[in-house]
């Protein structure tokens, strides 16, 4: 078997650096955690691998249909395609009694945004208390959140609140469109913390056109927080969006910035997500393996059968990477 060190470099200085820097990440993680990998493979992308086939058993809500007011430039709404609607309570109500039925339990609730960068979440609040009362897991996207949905949010019971973070605010007006600073994103962090929900913090790479701009700063910040889980994702090209040919940020960088942030919050769970380039897919798993990562969204089988051969045993789950 190749060794960790064949994996992720040559001989040039900027790949040694590499080697050093994961060597410290994995010793770092294996010290601090049982040895386990958890593999997401919720139900809104069907998988079906060596290891595991999911089932459908946790589903994506989106209470906007396909429609989002800001129109970001790396998703226009494209990404919410695919999702089930429940454009109001009464639908959202229904569709939960359905899928209960059909042996659905757990619902991740989002949809797009409203201008003010929130996702209309309160006029629902009150079928996701029944929700839970059905014995749903329940996770939730916010957008930027103010205290009535935060204190809505609590009273239902949700399991995981979902909070994408942009620390760069040419990356807030250039590519979501909005007329905001990355305080407002803190303060949505704080806000939602001030309620005691078990708040997931998101993190994309490469944003703002592929580059890296204030992602690093912002996971400097967020190890100030009592954060239980973080989720690091990766810009992907959607087709059909002004994104569309922009090219994600490089493997190596993706690795290097998800080591430090291992490094950087020793016994903090970090997940990376199912958005993340296609280009150099093998390598780019391997690399997050070996960064100190607790959880990955759908792997290849190659990498699961890296995890065993590094020591690491399989948990696969339908849940959200976000919710393991």
């Amino acid at each position: 078997m190749n060794s960790r060190d064949d994996l992720f470099w040559s001989e040039s200085d900027q790949n040694a650096n590499l080697s050093d820097l994961l060597k410290e990440a994995w010793n770092l993680r294996r010290k601090t955690f049982p040895d386990l990998i958890h593999f997401a493979v919720p139900g809104g992308r069907h998988y079906d691998g060596k290891y595991f086939s999911n089932s459908g058993r946790f589903l994506n809500v989106s209470i906007t249909g396909m429609s989002c007011a800001l129109q970001c430039d790396h998703c226009q709404g494209i990404m919410l395609n695919g999702m089930i609607p429940a454009l109001n309570p009464e639908k959202l109500q229904e569709l939960g009694i359905t899928l209960q039925k059909k042996g659905v339990t757990g619902l991740l609730i989002t949809g797009g945004c409203d201008r003010e960068g929130q996702v209309p979440l309160k006029p629902f609040l009150t079928v996701v208390t029944y929700l839970k009362s059905l014995d749903f897991t329940i996770h939730v996207h916010t957008g930027l959140a103010d205290k009535e949905t935060a204190v809505g949010l609590k009273r239902a019971g949700v399991d995981k609140v979902f909070l994408d973070m942009i620390g760069d605010a040419d990356t807030i007006r250039r590519v979501y469109h909005l007329d905001r600073k990355p305080s407002a994103f803190i303060n949505a962090l704080e806000t939602l913390l001030a309620e005691d929900l078990d708040v997931v913090p998101h993190v994309v790479l490469g944003l703002n056109y592929g580059k890296i701009m204030g992602e690093e700063n912002l996971i400097q910040t967020l190890s100030d927080y009592p954060l239980e889980t973080l989720v690091l994702v990766a810009l992907r090209a959607v087709p059909g969006s002004p994104m569309g040919g922009v090219r994600g940020p490089d493997p190596a960088e993706i690795v290097r910035i998800t080591a430090q942030t291992r490094l950087l919050n020793p016994s903090l769970k970090l997940s990376f997500g199912c958005a993340r380039p296609c280009t150099q897919k093998a390598w780019l798993e391997r690399g997050l393996i070996a960064a100190g990562i607790n959880t990955l969204a759908f792997p290849l089988d190659e990498t699961i059968d890296l995890a065993l051969a590094w020591g690491l045993k399989p948990v696969m789950s339908e849940m959200c990477c976000g919710g393991l």
